[in-house]
């Protein structure tokens, strides 16, 4: 499981300052989460993504790299590896195609029939052996089809619980940025990781604003401040680039996905 933190800004700003004590505290959960880091900003329409398979607590570029980031929109993650995959740096996030970068925190088992879909669906070709890049392959065949941004997160997340044996899809939180917006998305069977702190899948939003312009943050590690928002589960919330306006799309259920009664006994919490 991984740790994602989301930024945007109304103007390009120095996002050591802007982003404060939220990107420090994000930063400190890598003393857990281990199995390296990766960082995406964009400069117009232009994503550049830095990975790095080393802990970040030990890492000597991360902080210098932040501290020279002047940047409207930014995507940051930090891995802990599902256990029989590889520390590398192909799998690490955020994964890009193009101007289109990719983050997730969750989990969910590699079956066959998920591998054959992904490949069959899009002209993303994976590099990884992760499941998280299968989960962004299934996003970009969506699109690639028409479906627009929040709906092709949702197809994804749909395709997986439907071809994912019952109880083996734990969760499919993300971060999808593009040059016109950021993307996150919830969704969490928490039950199936007991050992996991309550809160642990939530996914927080906040708007800030003050003399140097406004933000919106979206965090997975728990916020202390009441000023946060949760993102309600089965959603995905639209932040776009400039204007900074949000909006949201809820679940729909598709006629691939399994039974009611099946379906629901996965139950997320609200």
């Amino acid at each position: 499981m991984c740790r994602l933190f989301g930024f945007m800004t109304d103007r390009p700003r120095a996002v050591a300052g802007a982003a404060g004590e939220d990107l420090k505290t994000f930063h400190d959960l890598g003393r857990i989460h281990r199995d390296g880091w990766g960082i995406a900003s964009w400069q117009g329409e232009e994503p550049t993504v830095v990975r790095d398979p080393g802990p970040v607590m030990e890492s000597t570029r991360f902080w210098p790299m932040v501290d020279a980031l002047v940047t409207d929109q930014a995507m940051f993650h930090l891995r802990l590896a599902s256990e029989g995959l590889a520390v590398t740096a192909e799998n690490c996030h955020p994964f890009r195609a193009g101007n289109v970068c990719f983050a997730h925190n969750g989990q969910f088992d590699k079956t066959p029939a998920i591998v054959a879909e992904a490949s069959a669906t899009s002209d993303y070709r994976v590099r990884g052996t992760t499941d998280s890049e299968l989960y962004f392959a299934l996003i970009l065949g969506n699109h690639e089809r028409g479906a627009d941004w929040p709906e092709s997160i949702m197809a994804a997340a749909r395709t997986i619980v439907d071809l994912v044996p019952q109880g083996r899809v734990w969760a499919l939180d993300c971060l999808l940025g593009t040059p016109e917006a950021l993307y996150a998305f919830s969704l969490a069977f928490p039950e199936q990781v007991p050992e996991k702190p309550e809160g642990y899948f939530d996914l927080h939003f906040l708007r800030t604003a003050d003399e140097r312009g406004r933000s919106v943050r979206i965090s997975s590690q728990g916020p202390e401040s009441p000023e946060w928002t949760l993102l309600t589960q089965r959603t995905v919330l639209r932040i776009e680039r400039g204007t900074l306006n949000l909006s949201t799309t809820p679940w729909q259920r598709s006629r691939r996905a399994r039974s009611r009664l099946e379906f629901t006994s996965q139950r997320s919490y609200p």
